[in-house]
């Protein structure tokens, strides 16, 4: 496939593309997948890189790990081919965005296609997570409904922009980390909130890259997008009410970890995921170096 390249490869993406090959390996659209490339199973994968990293100081298996990883990022790469329609971005993972290159028909059928699978895999990797999955898809649909068009009746605040972005980012971000808990009940309620909070503060950095000036900080997607549809976003809510988005994003994730001081080796895999692979990305959209 052609795929995006990004600065930090690893054996672990190449152990969820894998799962998600042999998944869609087993759909009608077989002989198809090859070509869809980087729109498939291309990007950053930071959502299953942290079902795998965070699960294995849980103990939870590595099958487990791996069935949970790939649908996470199934259930993420469909909601982007989603919202590249609605945003009418054209950029996405260094390629035309599905419904440039394939048509909108397939960019929706597609996607609703990888959600089915992504269902069958949580199913197989641990099913006690479906629950959890329908509450993140349904809060998902919602919010990104919610900002689409109600965003001039009554969005307009820092506190709506936190809220949109914990439910549209924080839900699936905290999917991704409850999953990592295998049957441990209490820690999956940890890691949910953790990853909520996770989620939200990556949500509100990635707003503040839309408006960015600089082209090379695009990472593969389309920029601006947010600001010609009006979308109430962290940069828009952040200027008019002088908030500062580095601070409030610093203490979303002092807050995930703190969730994680009852399982200190969790705790302590958490932090090195954080540091390795989402510092840096948020001080590459933010251009706040103190986050490091």
């Amino acid at each position: 496939m052609n795929r995006a390249t990004y600065p930090m490869p690893d054996c672990n993406i190449e152990q969820i593309r894998a799962v998600i090959a042999k998944a869609m390996g087993q759909t009608s659209l077989r002989e198809e997948i090859e070509r869809f490339g980087a729109a498939v199973d291309g990007g950053k994968m930071l959502r299953g890189r942290l079902v795998l990293e965070v699960g294995r100081a849980a103990g939870t298996t590595e099958t487990q790990l791996e069935q949970l990883a790939a649908a996470v990022e199934l259930l993420h790469a469909a909601s982007l081919m989603h919202d590249d329609i609605v945003d009418g971005g054209t950029e996405r993972r260094h390629r035309d965005a599905m419904w440039i290159s394939e048509g909108t028909k397939a960019a929706v059928l597609i996607g609703d296609l990888m959600l089915s699978v992504a269902l069958g895999l949580v199913q197989a990797g641990n099913a006690a997570r479906i629950p959890m999955l329908t509450h993140a898809l349904a809060e998902m649909c919602d919010a990104e409904a919610e900002q689409e068009f109600a965003s001039g009746a009554h969005l307009d605040s820092w506190e709506d922009c936190v809220r949109i972005a914990r439910r549209k980012t924080g839900s699936l971000f905290g999917l991704a980390a409850a999953c990592a808990a295998g049957s441990d009940a209490a820690l999956a309620t940890a890691l949910e909130s953790a990853g909520r909070d996770l989620g939200t503060a990556y949500q509100l950095a990635d707003d503040m890259l839309d408006v960015s000036p600089d082209p090379a900080l695009a990472t593969g997607k389309s920029l601006g997008t947010d600001a010609a549809t009006g979308k109430l976003t962290a940069a828009s809510a952040s200027a008019v009410e002088g908030t500062d988005p580095g601070a409030v994003i610093a203490d979303l994730l002092a807050s995930a970890e703190a969730a994680l001081t009852e399982w200190p080796p969790v705790q302590e895999a958490w932090r090195d995921f954080i540091g390795r692979t989402i510092h840096p990305l948020i001080n590459q959209f933010t251009g706040n170096g103190a986050l490091v």
